[in-house]
């Protein structure tokens, strides 16, 4: 009997789709209380001859009732977390104590701890960043996207999943290539995006690290979003922007348990759709049965695709009990051989925030 490699794909791709949307469940959680100063620390360049190196990271519990940190979980072994055992009291402080061992060989790293709380089920992220040398190398090595004098790992940031109406912070670092001092701004900001270099001016060769926040409040977007930034260098701004990206879903970190009972919840009959052989320049549309089998409104914020050749008719309210179509019709004079396509729509689903389909096509 032939084994159908296909069957095994849409299976594996329909147990990724229901991870993410667990993830995104897990993630509901009441607000954290433990307000740190800082949850991210870039160590800048450090000598592989330096040994250990230290940070602190300091919060104050600004809610009603004390706080204990459960546990600090690094995501290296390279990386060493001490913090307080005993409850933090309210309207108190604390601080979590990190060493980098830097035993590892040189290289650029990133490292995240995760602490988890007596306060929510939702843990706080905190990130150490630097780069690790045995021979030096140039500023122009290390950062070799550039963006006017200025160079960076990478322009195409990653924030990750986002609850609308809240925000999210990242960081970045940037460095001067050029012989001269530059004065950083940031111009044409898209709605919502903050950015703020921790040194306006930067000397030559060196670094500076650049804090960025999304705000959903100051503009509502749904699914994949790309903000981006314009960088003003002495005051001309470089040919080269700065890109962030994020999914925003719908706000459900504070639902309670019956809330979530008494919201919608979408059901596919089919979350796969295989179109089998296709003539190359000709349109083909892919269907998909979908139920709000919850007991209130399905709203659908939005329906995204991982490529901009999809047509999707989708609906944007379904009542409790309804069925609902999604169709895609796909235009493949871009495209050749074996393809799947994601579709991912957007909804207010608490236990199900984000429902993947899949299309899979062999354009000849």
């Amino acid at each position: 009997m032939k084994f159908n490699f296909k069957i095994l794909y849409f299976s594996i791709l329909s147990a990724l789709s229901l991870l993410i949307c667990m993830n995104a469940d897990a993630q509901s959680a009441p607000v954290q209380p433990l307000k740190f100063s800082k949850t991210s620390h870039n160590f800048g360049k450090i000598s592989i001859k330096a040994g250990k190196q230290s940070c602190t990271f300091e919060f104050t519990n600004e809610g009603d009732s004390p706080v204990v940190i459960y546990n600090v979980i690094s995501s290296c072994g390279c990386t060493k977390p001490v913090w307080p055992k005993a409850p933090v009291m309210p309207g108190k402080g604390g601080s979590i104590e990190v060493t980098f061992l830097n035993d590892q060989g040189p290289y650029p790293f990133e490292k995240t701890l995760t602490v988890y709380t007596s306060a929510s089920k939702k843990p706080i992220l905190l990130r150490i960043s630097g780069i690790v040398y045995e021979k030096e190398k140039s500023v122009k090595e290390m950062f070799p996207i550039a963006i006017g004098p200025l160079g960076v790992m990478n322009n195409n940031l990653k924030l990750g999943q986002l609850e609308q109406g809240h925000a999210k912070s990242g960081n970045f670092t940037i460095a001067n290539l050029s012989g001269k001092d530059v004065k950083i701004e940031f111009a044409n900001l898209s709605a919502g995006l903050h950015m703020k270099a921790g040194e306006s001016l930067i000397k030559a060769g060196e670094i500076t690290e650049v804090t960025y926040t999304v705000n959903t409040i100051e503009k509502e977007n749904w699914g994949n979003t790309v903000y981006s930034a314009d960088v003003v260098c002495n005051g001309i701004k470089a040919p080269k922007s700065l890109k962030v990206n994020c999914m925003i879903i719908d706000n459900i970190s504070g639902m309670t348990k019956e809330q979530k009972n008494r919201g919608s919840m979408v059901l596919a009959k089919n979350s796969s759709v295989s179109l089998g052989n296709i003539q190359k320049g000709k349109s083909a549309t892919a269907e998909f049965s979908l139920r709000n089998t919850g007991v209130g409104e399905l709203k659908i914020h939005k329906a995204d695709s991982n490529n901009k050749d999809f047509s999707i008719e989708v609906p944007s309210v379904v009542k409790p009990g309804e069925e609902f179509k999604v169709k895609a019709t796909i235009d493949t004079n871009k495209y050749k051989g074996d393809e799947v396509f994601t579709i991912t729509l957007i909804t207010n689903a608490p236990n199900r925030p984000l429902v993947n389909l899949f299309v899979s096509a062999n354009i000849n």
